[in-house]
């Protein structure tokens, strides 16, 4: 199971993603689980530093909320003006 911790009020499940957005990166996740209206966070970090979600898990909290901080919010994604898909 996930690490959890506590910022801004809210509780957040912490995993390691599996997905490596660029050669030699992964991303840490952040998801709210006091509410589903927070969008999920994420942060991006080197692929040498965490190999497995055991080795994210051993970190200290105050070392979580550390990558906590560095996050970014991930909103719903925003469609341009020409990929909305307009009426007849």
């Amino acid at each position: 199971m996930a690490r959890t911790i506590k910022a801004d009020g809210d509780r957040w499940r912490v995993r390691l993603g599996s997905d490596r957005p660029h050669p030699g990166v992964r991303v840490v996740l952040f998801f709210c689980e006091t509410t589903d209206q927070r969008p999920y966070r994420v942060l991006e970090v080197p692929e040498s530093r965490f190999q497995t979600q055991d080795e994210l898990e051993r970190l200290s909290e105050g070392e979580l909320r550390d990558l906590y901080r560095q996050s970014v919010s991930l909103d719903y994604p925003h469609l341009r003006s020409d990929e909305v898909a307009r009426p007849g």
